[in-house]
């Protein structure tokens, strides 16, 4: 634990788990790394991925970051879905948690039992 932010490591998501805070709040930047993703919320609220990110837009599910997938995976979504608010929060499966974004989009975080943080959310005050 970092002081700050909440490192949820893989394997199932922890009992506790809440993201209500994010509710209201703009998807307003996305920032494409070579190790990372990270889609920021309003002022301080952020959630960085090193694990499997999917967006559902129009009735499609496309992988927008992996991993085991280069930096140049098919990020052709990303900028249809900045500016949305986020309208809801889900915990999908034991692995799985979302979030509803407005004119129907998703993004679905999917963590997998790897040894290594494949999210970080900040502030952890809002997650636990």
């Amino acid at each position: 634990m970092l002081y700050g932010l909440t490192v949820y490591h893989m394997g199932p998501i922890p009992s506790g788990f809440t993201l209500e805070k994010l509710v209201g709040r703009q998807l307003n930047q996305i920032c494409i790394g070579p190790y990372d993703l990270q889609f920021h919320f309003d002022s301080s609220h952020a959630i960085l991925c090193q694990g499997r990110v999917v967006v559902e837009l129009e009735g499609k599910s496309i992988v927008v970051f992996e991993q085991a997938e280069p930096w140049w995976a098919d990020v052709t979504a990303l900028p249809r879905i900045a500016g949305r608010d986020a309208i809801a929060w889900k915990i999908e499966a034991s692995h799985e948690f979302s979030i509803t974004l407005t004119g129907g989009a998703k993004l679905r975080f999917q963590s997998t039992d790897c040894p290594y943080e494949e999210f970080v959310i900040s502030p952890e005050i809002w997650v636990i």
